[in-house]
C-alpha cells in the first residue's frame, strides 16, 4: 500500500504543532499535533494488516488535524479513504509480480535462488 499521504499528514502536523507550539495558548494544541503526527508516521511503518485495525485512529487523527493543519487533515482524510482500494491494487500487483518472476524463471533469465529471494522482498516476508 502507498503509505505516502500518511507520512505527509503526520509531518505536516509535527511542524504545526512546533509551530503552535511558540505560543503560550498553541502548547496545548501543538503537542496533541506533535503526538498524533508522530503517531501517524509510526502507521506509516506497519504492515497492510496492521494498519487497517488503526483505520478508525487515522480518521480520528485525520479530523483532529483538519482543525490546526487543514492540508494534513484532508491528505489523512484522503488516505483513510482511498485505504482499502490501495490494499487490493496492491496485492494485485504482487501477483503480477511473483507472476513475471516465475516466468523469468521458466525461461532461466533468473535462478531459483533468486526467484525465491525476489518473492519473499515482494511479499515482505
Amino acid at each position: 500500500m502507498e503509505k505516502t499521504l500518511l507520512k505527509i499528514s503526520g509531518i505536516i502536523a509535527i511542524v504545526a504543532g512546533i509551530g503552535w507550539c511558540f505560543t503560550i495558548i498553541g502548547i496545548l494544541w501543538g503537542v496533541f499535533l506533535i503526538v498524533g503526527g508522530s503517531t501517524v508516521i509510526g502507521y506509516s511503518n506497519l504492515s497492510d494488516e496492521d494498519l487497517r485495525e488503526k483505520k478508525s485512529s487515522i480518521l480520528g487523527w485525520s479530523i483532529f488535524f483538519l482543525f490546526f493543519t487543514f492540508i494534513g487533515g484532508i491528505l489523512g482524510i484522503i488516505f483513510y479513504f482511498t485505504m482499502d482500494k490501495n490494499i487490493f491494487v496492491s496485492k494485485n500487483d504482487y501477483i503480477d509480480e511473483i507472476k513475471k518472476l516465475d516466468a523469468l524463471r521458466k525461461q532461466g533469465i533468473i535462478s531459483d535462488e533468486e526467484y525465491e529471494a525476489k518473492k519473499k522482498k515482494i511479499l515482505d516476508i
